[in-house]
C-alpha cells in the first residue's frame, strides 16, 4: 500500500460527499424576559401529561419549570433501600442555570418538537444527568415547558487500568463531575501510560456562571515535561445559534518516543506552545440546512531538540534543531444537515446515544506571512466530511474524512483520516459492528508517529506492536447486553471480536497484516455519571506479533476499544 492509494480514497470520497450552497434564514421569535423555577421532585411526583406536539408548535414560550430528580427516584425497595436514600440525601441537585444553559430555547422564543429533540441531546451530553421528559404544555396562545431530569451521582475516586500484549498502564483520579450543582468538573489524576508517568490537574465548566459560556484549565507535569491548556469560548451552543466566539492557550513541553519494530529507536525533545482565537456567525435555512462561517487566527511557536538516537535507528528520526513559526489568519465555510437517530446498546449499555446519520462539508483556507512573524510565507487548506445512512432494519453507517495540508513550494506537512463504520442492532441489547481506519501523513514533523496496539483496536498484541507513518486498521465486533440495572447498580454485557491492522513508514519494519480474535465481558454504572462501558477481553493472535507468541493475550480498559 503506497500513499497515493490513501490519498486517491480520501479524494473520491471528498467528490461523493460535496453538497452545495443555498436557502433562506429561518424567523426567530421576539426575545421576553427570561424565567426559569426548579423544583426537587418527591419520589411519588409526576411529569404532566404531553399533548399534541402539533398544538404547541410555533407558539412562544412563556415559561420553562425544571423537576429535578433524585438518582435513585421512585427508591427502590429491599435491603438496599437505606442506601440507595443516603445516595440521594448526599447528592447535591443540579442548578435550574445549568439545565438552562443547556436547552436550546428561552422565554420568549418560538417552539418546536425539533428543539425538544435538539434540547434532550444537549442535556444527554453533560453526562451527569438523563432528561426524561420535555413538555410543552399549551397556556393560552403561548406554551409552558416543564422538563423533568434524573440526576446521577458524580463524585467518585475512579481507577483505570488497560493492558494490552503483556503490558499493563493505568491510572487513578478523584473527580467531581456537577460541582455544587453547576455543571463544573474538577478532576486530579496520576497517569501511566505507554510515554511515562503524569499527573494532572482539571477544571471545566459548560455553563460559566450560568451562561453558555465555556471555560476549562488543564495543568499537568511529568517525566517528560509539562502541559498547560486554557479555553474560554461561546461555542456554536445550538445547531441554529448565531454567532460563537472564543480563544484557547496551550503549552506542552515533552520528550516524543519514536519506536522501530517495538524498540525505543529514538527522543525528540519538543517544545511548543499555541495560541487560538475565533469569531464565527451561522444560520439554520428554511431547507433545514446549518450553515457557519468562522475567522480565526492561529499562532504556533514549536522547537524540536535534536534527536537522541539508538543504534540501528531509522535515518527519518534524526535531526538537529528545528524551529517553526506560524501566525496563521484563517477563513472557514460549513453546511451541515443534521438527522439524528437514537440507539441504545452500541457504544454504551445503558444510555440513549445520538447519532447523526446527516451530512456536512466544511473547508478552511488559511495563510502564514512572513511579514507578521512567521517562519515563511505558506499557505493552509483543510477539508472535513461527514456522512451517514440509515437502512432501518439493515443498520447505519458513517463515514468521516479530515485532510489538511500546509502549502509552501509543493504540499508541506500533509495529514488525512478516513473512518467509516456500519452498525446493525437488534433492539436495544445487540449490535454488530464493523469499523475501518485510516491514517497517513506526509512530510510530517520529525517527531510525528502513529501507532496500532493493545490499547486502539489491536487487542492480542503490545501497545506499539506497529508504529509508522500510515496504518489501516479494521475491526468487527458483536456486543450484547444480558442484564441491565442489575440492584439498579451495575449493567452486564459481553462481545464477540475480530481486528486487524498494517502499519507503513519510518518505524514499520515492513511488517504484514497482523490480525487477532477473541470474546470479553463488558460492565457500566447506570447510575453514575461515570458509566463508561469497562472492557475485560481475552484475544489470541492468528498472525503472530513480533516476538512469535502465540498465546493468549488480556487486554482491559475504560471504554470500547474503537
Amino acid at each position: 500500500m503506497k500513499h497515493g492509494v490513501f490519498w486517491a480514497a480520501a479524494l473520491l470520497g471528498a467528490v461523493a460527499l460535496v453538497v452545495p450552497l443555498g436557502g433562506d434564514a429561518r424567523a426567530q421569535g421576539a426575545q421576553a424576559p427570561d424565567t426559569l423555577t426548579v423544583t426537587h421532585a418527591p419520589a411519588d411526583s409526576t411529569a404532566p401529561e404531553a399533548p399534541a406536539p402539533a398544538l404547541a408548535e410555533g407558539r412562544v414560550v412563556r415559561r420553562i419549570t425544571v423537576e429535578s430528580r433524585d438518582i435513585f427516584d421512585p427508591l427502590p425497595e429491599g435491603r438496599l433501600r437505606p442506601a440507595y436514600s443516603l445516595a440521594n440525601r448526599l447528592h447535591v441537585h443540579t442548578r435550574p442555570s445549568t439545565v438552562k444553559a443547556s436547552l436550546v430555547v428561552r422565554p420568549g422564543e418560538r417552539w418546536s418538537d425539533a428543539l425538544r429533540h435538539e434540547s434532550q441531546r444537549r442535556l444527554r451530553a453533560l453526562a451527569f444527568l438523563d432528561p426524561d421528559t420535555i413538555v410543552a404544555i399549551p397556556a393560552g396562545d403561548s406554551v409552558d415547558l416543564h422538563v423533568v431530569t434524573h440526576d446521577h451521582w458524580t463524585t467518585s475516586p475512579e481507577f483505570s487500568l488497560e493492558s494490552g500484549g503483556g503490558q499493563q498502564f493505568g491510572s487513578f483520579a478523584f473527580t467531581e463531575r456537577n460541582f455544587l450543582g453547576l455543571g463544573t468538573s474538577l478532576s486530579v489524576s496520576r497517569h501511566h501510560d505507554p510515554v511515562g508517568t503524569s499527573s494532572f490537574a482539571s477544571i471545566e465548566d459548560h455553563s460559566v456562571f450560568g451562561t453558555r459560556l465555556r471555560g476549562k484549565f488543564v495543568a499537568g507535569t511529568g517525566a517528560g515535561g509539562q502541559a498547560r491548556d486554557m479555553v474560554l469560548e461561546l461555542p456554536f451552543w445550538a445547531d441554529a445559534a448565531p454567532r460563537a466566539w472564543g480563544g484557547q492557550w496551550t503549552r506542552n513541553i515533552s520528550e516524543t518516543v519514536l519506536f522501530d519494530d517495538l524498540v525505543e529507536a529514538a527522543t525528540v525533545p519538543r517544545r511548543q506552545e499555541t495560541t487560538d482565537f475565533y469569531w464565527g456567525v451561522g444560520r439554520r435555512t428554511s431547507d433545514g440546512y446549518i450553515q457557519r462561517f468562522v475567522l480565526s487566527f492561529h499562532t504556533l511557536d514549536r522547537h524540536l531538540g535534536p534527536s537522541r538516537l539508538e543504534p540501528g535507528a531509522p535515518l527519518a528520526f534524526a535531526g538537529g534543531d528545528e524551529n517553526l513559526r506560524l501566525r496563521r489568519f484563517a477563513a472557514e465555510a460549513k453546511r451541515w444537515r443534521p438527522r439524528f437517530i437514537e440507539r441504545r446498546g452500541v457504544d454504551q449499555i445503558d444510555r440513549i446515544e445520538d447519532f447523526d446519520v446527516g451530512h456536512a462539508w466544511s473547508v478552511m483556507v488559511g495563510f502564514s506571512p512572513h511579514a507578521f512573524g512567521s517562519t515563511q510565507d505558506e499557505a493552509f487548506a483543510r477539508l472535513m466530511l461527514h456522512a451517514g445512512t440509515d437502512a432501518g432494519r439493515a443498520g447505519f453507517g458513517l463515514f468521516d474524512l479530515d485532510t489538511y495540508t500546509r502549502v509552501h513550494d509543493g504540499p508541506l506537512g500533509s495529514y488525512g483520516q478516513v473512518d467509516a463504520r456500519w452498525v446493525t442492532t437488534h433492539g436495544s441489547r445487540s449490535a454488530l459492528l464493523g469499523a475501518i481506519e485510516g491514517v497517513a501523513g506526509t512530510r510530517m514533523a520529525r517527531d510525528f508517529q502513529l501507532t496500532v496496539g493493545g490499547l486502539n483496536g489491536l487487542r492480542a498484541f503490545p501497545v506499539r506492536e506497529l508504529s509508522g507513518t500510515q496504518y489501516w486498521r479494521g475491526n468487527v465486533e458483536w456486543r450484547g447486553v444480558a442484564r441491565r440495572s442489575v440492584l439498579q447498580l451495575v449493567s452486564l454485557g459481553g462481545a464477540v471480536f475480530w481486528d486487524t491492522a498494517r502499519a507503513w513508514g519510518p518505524g514499520s519494519g515492513n511488517e504484514g497484516w497482523h490480525h487477532d480474535a477473541g470474546f470479553g465481558l463488558r460492565l457500566s454504572l447506570p447510575h453514575s455519571s461515570l458509566n463508561a462501558v469497562a472492557r475485560f477481553d481475552v484475544s489470541w493472535p492468528i498472525v503472530p506479533d513480533l516476538d512469535g507468541r502465540h498465546g493468549p493475550s488480556f487486554s482491559f480498559g475504560s471504554g470500547q476499544a474503537f
